[in-house]
């Protein structure tokens, strides 16, 4: 007995002859007879009672063809599992990412590959950069998103996936909350509170870039507190801050949010997806692929 025998008991079942039968499975009628008697030779037992109006299902061949049924269904469904894993239709994905960007776009971007992808788990990792590239590395997470350019992280594969404003963060009662938006210049001699936690250091060598002159070097104070933290210190008049755009959903610290611009206009930071070129998982494609800027 072979799964051909059970696809032709099934169809002689479901079509109530043999030639119909033989129609839906694109054979000759003398094959599927042939086969449905061999199978009732090894069961010992007669599955159809046959007429010239066709076959009928004996009470031990209706029982046959149910079970029969059932294996064909789990066949299927379980070939349809494996090629859409192999597609990457299914399967699961590690995305690891600094905590400051559990907010913003790449939240907007999760929920919406959720929901367009319901059979790829997506399991999330919050780490420092650090981490995150030795777990890239030792095979822990699929892909992560990092602030930064794509030639950052040169051994692994990168894709640019967007960028957003950096924001000056103010008290409320500053004067250059006034502004619709705030200058480089503007925040000299400034005291700027930034955050040791990702991506703090990244925005401090912003700072740097921007701010620092032979002649003068911006009051940067690194703590070790949560981004959170940093935005209730500000809006309690400790200093100034920046902060990445999609820290400005966060209200009701004290303090408000401003573009930062210079000569060329706002100041934009970049976001990078970063994967192993070696990760050959199926499903991390899939997700590449609704993290591109143009999907």
């Amino acid at each position: 007995m072979d799964l051909r025998h059970l696809r032709y008991a099934v169809a002689t079942a479901r079509n109530g002859s043999f030639s119909a039968a033989a129609l839906e499975l694109e054979v000759q009628q003398p094959v599927v007879s042939r086969r449905i008697r061999e199978l009732e030779e090894e069961l010992g037992a007669a599955l159809f009672d046959r007429s010239t109006a066709g076959a009928k299902l004996t009470p031990v061949g209706e029982d046959f063809a149910v079970m029969a049924g059932r294996i064909l269904d789990d066949l299927q469904r379980l070939t349809d599992r494996i090629r859409a894993a192999v597609q990457g239709r299914r399967g699961s994905v590690v995305l690891g990412f600094y905590r400051s960007l559990s907010s913003g776009n790449l939240r907007f971007v999760l929920r919406r590959f959720r929901e367009s992808h319901p059979e790829i788990g997506l399991d999330l990792l919050e780490a420092p950069f650090v981490e995150l590239m030795a777990d890239i590395h030792s095979g822990k997470l699929d892909v992560a998103v990092i602030l930064g350019d794509p030639d950052r992280c040169s051994v692994l594969n990168t894709m640019a996936i967007g960028t957003e404003q950096l924001m000056a963060v103010l008290p409320e009662n500053h004067p250059l909350a006034e502004k619709p938006f705030v200058y480089w210049s503007e925040m000299k001699g400034e005291r700027l509170l930034l955050s040791y936690q990702d991506p703090g250091p990244d925005i401090r060598n912003i700072v740097v870039a921007k701010l620092a002159a032979p002649s003068d070097s911006p009051q940067i104070f690194n703590l070790h507190v949560s981004r959170e933290s940093i935005l209730s210190l500000v809006g309690a008049g400790e200093g100034l801050s920046l902060q990445c755009e999609c820290a400005s959903g966060l209200t009701g610290l004290g303090a408000v949010f401003r573009p930062v611009h210079d000569a060329n206009g706002a100041t934009r930071i970049g976001y990078i997806a970063c994967w192993h070129p070696e990760n050959d998982n199926p499903a991390l494609k899939t997700f590449l692929e609704a993290l591109h800027p143009e999907a």
